[in-house]
Order: structure tokens, then C-alpha cells, then sequence
């Protein structure tokens, strides 16, 4: 009996050995990474011997925070699996990057690379950066491409605007880059870099290697560099949080480790209570499950903005703190490039919320922001949908929330409030019957896999009885103290009723 437990406890220690990744040191081995923070006054990403350190620059692992020295000297301690990275200081930026997606510039202990020192020597060049007082970022969510079809959806409609806007200073990609399928990856971050401005990235649920239960993060990390670290832009402060807590092989649930909580903590320590913060996760704040303690390290900050992705919809959360609010974006792919397809042959994927496929371009001003919705391949204008019936008009405003207030004037009448409302989009609804009744999808498409679930942002007011048809011009605005003023016009027939 003693002999048949010893060797089936040699089969299990044999089976969990060849699972492990193979690598110079056990995981928990602990590895010195030393090396300088330097001035790369040529920008060519290599440390001349001329070129001089900077002191008091923050290294981190993801948990702890070291300084550089007087000569730009620092040492850190991490161990496999995990990355160090610089926070710099705004007046400083990354020189000659290999990359455009910047955290890929990083360090990554690579579990698939064997280590064989107890230290690792690792160079950070800096280059003085002017940030501008009034700078712009997209907030991108859920791109989430599953093939080489939607691959080329991605390619032709965000990737393709992005790569005409001149006015973005950087991207925020808030994860579920790919859907399940890691080794589209680096295609993505080939994406990424033929773009005009940088991109920062964040791990989603899709994104993981959910067949390496030890490092689900790897196949990301190795492509996109580190999953969590901090950044500096003019005055505000940037953090990004992976919080996809693995609660088996496949299911996860929107959570932060004790080691982010504590490099949340040990971060904050380094920036004024007079600094936005921008956090940037990709399950919503709303539904973390330790957000409590997170927001209680936030709430003496002026101004805290949140962004998420994740739901595929459209969504404002308020927090019981007055100064922090979280945007969920929505996503890039919409209802996962489903749908009937355009003129140019991709999916519309209406969102559940109503809202097109877009993302947010987030305008900061000093220690300011406001923010506007952008549909992918429509026009800056469009910002709300109009529809009516006999009774009443029906606004859905993508980018409002439970504080926004929304006012409609028609011709030369008075503003009047709208009331708001939770219910199913007009347009969804309509989608769902021609979906229930085989209408959708015709020949060539896809059903977009539409709910009758009610949106957060739709403002209704009873329709005026008209006694001639005419045309009317109809504008609707809409603002909140949190950020959104929008506004758009309409023309809009008044037929006999």
C-alpha cells in the first residue's frame, strides 16, 4: 500500500512538473533586476557613456516602488511572471521606443525563457517630453477579434480612423484585444504601431491563456508587455489595473490582488490630491468585488475618472463619492461583429445600449476634462439617436447617464426637459422583431444577438398633436458636472396624426 502512494505521488509530482513552464528558478524565486534611469540625449535607446543618470525617477514590480539615486542607479527585486517599468515623471517620456504600444517597452520576466542569474542588468532611456496643456485620448474598448475576417473588420473601420486622427495624443486599449485567440496578438500590436499616436494597453478576459493556469497573462505580456503600472500626462495621473481574477481555469471575476491593492496604495503616495487620477481596468469598477477598498484609496483625489469596457454597452456609474465617476466605454466590435453589414462590408453590431460601434475621446484641460462619444465611421456630431412615434419623441443620449440633463427645443419654442427613462432602445426593439420574425439576418449576414434589455441613457417627451404635416428643426442638448456636453440637430417631419 506504502509503495503504490509513494508511486502515485511520484506520477502527480511528475504530471505537475512537465505542466510547469520551464525556467531557471522555482516561481517564487526571488530575482535583483539593477540598472540606470538615464537622459538619452541623442534618442537613439542606447546608454552612451556620456549620457547622465536621473535621480528620484519611480521604478516599479508591480507592487513595490523604488527610486533612482543621485546617478539615475536603482534596485528592485521581482520574481517570474512579473514586469518593471518607469513611472516618469510627465516631463519625460520613453526615447526611441521598439515599440508604439509603450508598457511593451517594459520588462517581462518571460516564464518561457529560462533565467539563469540572480540579477538582471535592465537600461531605462528618457527623453524630455513637452506635454501640451490641452491634450486628447481615445478610449478604446473590446476590439475583440476572433478570426482573420474580423481581423480585417478591425483593419478597416477602428484602426482606420485611428490612423487618421491627428488629434489624439494616445490610446487607451481596454482589453479584449482578441477573443480567445492569443495568437492574434501580435497582429493587433502590428495594428497598434502603424498608428500616429501611442497606445497603452490592458489584459482582458479574451486576451488570456487560459491554457496556462500558472501565467495566464503570459501570451499578452509577452506581446503588450506589462498588465499593470502607472503613467504621467501633463497634470494627470494614469493607472492601469488588471482586474480579471482568475477564479478557475475559465471563469474569472472582476477583482484586485493584495499586490495591486498595494501598489495602488504605494503609487498614490507619489501623486498630489490635487491630480486627476484616470484608472483604467476592463471589467467596470461597479462590478469589482473589492471595489471598496479601491475607492477608498481614491476618495481624497479632486478628480477620479474610471474607464471600462467589457459590457459591450454604453454605461455612466456613480459612486458615493462625489469626485469619482467610471465611463464605460463600450466597445469597438459592438455587439460582436454581428449584424447586417454596411457599404462596406462590416457588421453595424448595434450595441444592446443603442449605441453604434465607437469608443471615447477623452479632452484634458490642465487639471480638467470633458468627454465625447465617437461612432466608428461617423461623424463627430453624432452623439444621440432621435426616433419617434405617435406619441412621443424618444432621444437616446450614448454618452448620458442617471446625472445627465437633457432639454429639447423645437423651431422657436421654449426649452423643455426631457424625462428619463430605462427601456429598450427603439432601433434594438426593432432589430429583436425583425430577428424573431426572420427578417434578419438576410443572405450574407449575421444575427446580432440583440436582448430586449433596457438602456441607461434614453430621454423621452410626449409628442405635440399637429394639425398639418410640416418640418420641424429639433434641437436636443445634453450635460452633466461630470464631464458630458454634447448637443445635435435635427430635422424632423410632422405628419397628421
Amino acid at each position: 500500500m506504502k509503495n503504490r502512494i509513494a508511486i502515485t505521488t511520484l506520477l502527480i509530482s511528475f504530471f505537475i512538473l512537465i505542466q510547469i513552464p520551464q525556467i531557471g528558478y522555482a516561481i517564487d524565486n526571488i530575482i535583483t533586476i539593477k540598472g540606470k534611469v538615464f537622459y538619452d540625449a541623442n534618442n537613439n535607446g542606447v546608454h552612451d557613456s556620456k549620457e547622465k543618470g536621473l535621480k528620484n525617477i519611480l521604478i516599479s514590480n508591480g507592487k513595490d516602488i523604488v527610486k533612482t539615486d543621485k546617478n539615475g542607479l536603482y534596485a528592485i527585486k521581482a520574481t517570474i511572471g512579473e514586469s518593471i517599468f518607469p513611472i516618469f515623471p510627465s516631463e519625460y517620456i520613453w526615447s526611441k521606443s521598439k515599440s508604439k504600444v509603450i508598457n511593451a517597452n517594459y520588462l517581462y520576466l518571460d516564464p518561457n525563457h529560462t533565467i539563469l542569474k540572480d540579477t538582471i542588468s535592465w537600461y531605462v532611456p528618457a527623453f524630455k517630453n513637452e506635454t501640451p496643456k490641452l491634450f486628447s485620448v481615445g478610449a478604446i474598448g473590446d476590439i475583440q477579434v476572433d478570426n482573420a475576417e474580423e481581423l480585417n473588420y478591425a483593419a478597416k473601420s477602428i484602426f482606420s480612423e485611428l490612423n487618421n486622427r491627428n488629434d489624439i495624443s494616445f490610446n487607451l486599449m481596454l482589453g479584449d484585444i482578441v477573443n480567445d485567440k492569443v495568437e492574434l496578438l501580435p497582429i493587433m500590436h502590428e495594428m497598434m504601431n502603424q498608428l500616429p499616436s501611442s497606445s497603452w494597453t490592458l489584459v482582458g478576459n479574451h486576451d488570456r491563456n487560459v491554457d496556462n493556469p500558472l501565467f495566464m497573462n503570459d501570451a499578452f505580456n509577452r506581446v503588450n508587455g506589462s498588465d499593470n503600472y502607472a503613467f504621467n500626462y501633463g497634470k494627470t495621473h494614469f493607472i492601469v489595473l488588471n482586474n480579471i481574477f482568475a477564479t478557475d481555469k475559465k471563469s474569472y471575476e472582476g477583482r484586485l490582488t493584495d499586490k495591486q491593492l498595494e501598489f495602488l496604495k504605494n503609487d498614490l503616495s507619489y501623486v498630489s490630491k490635487e491630480k486627476t487620477i484616470v484608472i483604467s481596468q476592463h471589467i467596470p469598477m461597479v462590478a469589482t468585488k473589492n471595489k471598496k477598498e479601491i475607492l477608498h484609496l481614491l476618495k481624497d483625489y479632486k478628480s477620479v475618472l474610471i474607464l471600462s469596457g467589457h459590457t459591450h454597452t454604453v454605461n455612466r456609474y456613480f459612486f458615493n463619492h462625489p469626485n469619482i465617476q467610471e465611463l464605460g466605454v463600450g466597445a469597438t466590435c459592438g455587439n460582436w461583429w454581428r449584424g447586417e453589414k454596411n457599404t462596406e462590408g462590416i457588421p453595424s453590431a448595434l450595441m444592446q445600449c443603442g449605441a453604434p460601434r465607437g469608443y471615447f475621446v477623452i479632452d484634458f484641460d490642465d487639471d480638467k476634462y470633458n468627454f465625447r462619444f465617437k461612432g466608428v465611421g461617423l461623424d463627430e456630431t453624432k452623439q444621440m439617436a432621435l426616433t419617434t412615434d405617435s406619441n412621443r419623441i424618444v432621444v437616446n443620449v450614448f454618452g448620458g447617464g442617471d446625472s445627465t440633463t437633457v432639454c429639447i427645443k423645437i423651431d422657436n419654442g421654449e426649452w423643455v426637459k426631457m424625462n428619463h427613462k430605462k427601456e429598450i432602445d427603439p432601433t434594438v426593439l426593432s432589430i429583436v422583431e425583425l430577428n424573431q420574425s426572420k427578417v434578419y439576418p438576410t443572405k450574407g449576414n449575421t444575427a446580432n444577438p440583440l436582448r430586449k434589455r433596457y438602456s441607461s441613457h434614453i430621454w423621452e417627451i410626449a409628442r405635440q398633436k399637429t394639425s398639418s404635416p410640416k418640418t420641424s428643426v429639433v434641437l436636443v442638448k445634453a450635460q452633466d458636472r461630470f464631464g458630458l456636453n454634447v448637443e445635435e440637430k435635427f430635422l424632423l417631419y410632422e405628419h397628421l396624426n
